[in-house]
């Protein structure tokens, strides 16, 4: 006995592959909006853990739900007519949700609530489409377990091509807003086509087509909108007015500023303020420099793809080489193209005397010689130029260049960004350093970014235990850089604990012996807590907990003279 009329014979071998590619796709698409909704979860809200585990477990959740309610659709006619309107509405929410995400996160103040209000929603949708689509399909596999082996066999195939078109053509191409809104397109299509394949077993046709249609026009004039609506948001989320904006495969990239004054921010976190990185990424740099004891001859910059540390490091007359190893070629790009940039680096990555390759794959490629003209008198009046230095860009994780490309070098620069997630965490981890030691000359050097040792304390020791359980000696340093507060570097050697002293050999704006000296001595508030050491690795990446759980306040909970609350 089935539910919906048996297809008169010969009319029915169409319908059924339309059927089954409409499996494959709601198979694809369901989990595409999965991996939408928590990447850009993870762009806004950061802690790609919580945020997958979170959407997904609440779409998953609502997919349960769905399946019992659709228990009652009890007029059999009316099952293909309920999955076009399903169909239509998850297009409909499911293509504006990363548009009407980003407006929320700019101007609700609960944006969370919207958030996990959508994912309950859109996977309400999802989990409406299998049933539905098992009980059309009895009309020719009667058998239930033909029926549930024809479906979920085209479900899971699906899901498995929606996850590779997701990592290899969606993300690396399209915004997380453009993904959502042609997903969505495409659910309005599949809706259509299936309205026509059944068009006689739908009774409310005038309905029916009502809301495909609307939905249809919202959706288009949404996609033609979307593109003001998210920059006027976007401007939203910064004080300063918007100079640049690119969105990678990786990240959302932004410039603001006014006048001469600019700052970079990736996925809304400050990497940097044009009034005040001199003071990062010269304790960055020249420290780690001046440690090595000897004029450093090759350096590995890991990260920093702006090439603020590179501009640092090439201030060094003995530097004969510089790989620098960065994940985002829209950052290099941004670095050699940019102008306000480019000025700030020195050009480090495209001036007249850097020439830049990109290497394919994971293999450093050839060095790029950097020519600059003779600083001899006489051989700059002849026309003599000369062999500074080398430089050479590889888009690569930092993790997979040192585990397998080969070499060896004077100095490491490690200018990650701080372990907020596991992918970050592991660029902090012992098997990292371990791996990063064999990259090492015998007496070089590594500086390693490693946060506030204020308001993240404990993580920022944990790179220091962390070096040392790989076989470093750590030396600590930290410095106040008026937009990121007090932060702080660890310096490393395996042969001995790093004493950079005296003025750097190099013109500096901050940087002298002083201030070096000073940088060595932690006062107590921000000194090594006591304890065990806080090893963080692959299996137990502790330093990503220790950040996130940050420094509890240990002061009152009011101002002083202020009345407490009961």
């Amino acid at each position: 006995m089935t539910e919906s009329p048996r297809p008169a014979p010969g009319h029915g071998g169409w319908r059924r592959a339309l059927l089954a590619l409409v499996v494959l796709f709601l198979g694809g698409s369901g989990l595409v909006y999965e991996y939408c909704l928590s990447t850009l979860a993870t762009h806004l809200l950061g802690n790609s853990i919580e945020q997958f585990s979170l959407i997904i477990a609440l779409m998953l959740f609502a997919m349960g739900l769905a399946g019992l309610v659709q228990r009652h659709v009890t007029q059999p006619a009316r099952v293909a007519e309920a999955f076009v309107i399903t169909e239509t509405l998850l297009g409909l929410v499911g293509g504006a949700s990363a548009v009407l995400l980003y407006l929320a996160f700019a101007w609700l103040s609960h944006f969370t609530a919207a958030l996990y209000g959508l994912a309950l929603l859109i996977g309400f949708g999802i989990g409406l489409e299998i049933p539905l689509l098992l009980r059309i399909n009895a009309q020719w596999r009667a058998d239930l377990k033909d029926n549930v082996a024809d479906v979920f066999a085209l479900d899971y195939i699906g899901a498995l091509a929606g996850a590779i078109v997701w990592a290899f053509v969606l993300l690396p191409r399209l915004s997380l807003d453009r993904i959502s809104l042609l997903l969505g397109l495409a659910n309005l299509a599949v809706a259509a086509a299936t309205l026509v394949a059944f068009w006689r077993q739908i009774e409310r046709r005038a309905l029916v087509v009502g809301v495909l249609v609307a939905s249809s026009a919202a959706l288009a004039g949404l996609m033609l909108t979307a593109p003001t609506l998210i920059t006027d948001a976007r401007q939203r989320l910064y004080a300063a007015p918007i100079r640049h904006h690119t969105q990678s495969a990786f990240q959302d990239i932004v410039v603001t500023g006014e006048g001469q004054r600019f700052s970079l921010y990736l996925n809304g976190h400050l990497q940097f303020d044009s009034e005040d990185e001199y003071i990062y990424h010269e304790l960055l740099v020249h420290p780690a420099l001046m440690a090595l004891g000897r004029p450093p001859r090759r350096v590995l910059v890991l990260g920093g793809g702006d090439g603020l540390a590179v501009r640092e490091v090439l201030r060094w007359p003995g530097v004969e080489q510089v790989l620098l190893v960065d994940l985002d070629p829209a950052v290099t790009a941004l670095a050699r193209e940019y102008p306000p940039l480019v000025a700030l680096n020195g050009g480090a990555l495209n001036d007249p005397r850097v020439q830049l390759a990109e290497p394919a794959g994971v293999t450093p490629g050839e060095p790029v010689p950097v020519i600059k003209q003779s600083e001899r008198p006489r051989d700059a009046l002849l026309g003599h130029h000369a062999q500074v230095a080398e430089v050479r860009v590889l888009h690569l994780d930092a993790d997979l260049f040192i585990r397998h490309v080969a070499g060896t070098w004077d100095a490491v620069i490690c200018d990650f960004p701080d372990p907020s997630s596991p992918d970050l965490a592991k660029l902090f981890s012992l098997e990292f350093y371990q791996q990063l030691s064999r990259r090492l000359a015998p007496d070089g050097v590594v500086v390693a970014q490693s946060g506030s040792p204020y308001t993240t304390r404990r993580a920022f020791w944990s790179v220091a235990d962390t070096m040392e359980a790989a076989g470093f000696k750590t030396t600590a340093l930290h410095a106040h850089v008026p937009n990121f507060g007090e932060w702080g570097w660890q310096l490393a050697r395996r042969d001995r604990a790093p004493a950079p002293a005296g003025p750097p050999p190099v013109p500096t704006r901050y940087l002298d012996g002083p201030v070096l000296a000073a940088a060595q001595v932690f006062p107590r508030p921000i000194g090594r807590p006591q304890g065990g050491a806080m090893v963080s690795t692959r299996l137990d990446p502790r330093i990503m907990q220790l950040y996130r759980a940050g420094e509890p306040l240990t002061g009152p909970t009011w101002f002083p003279g202020a009345t407490p609350h009961r």
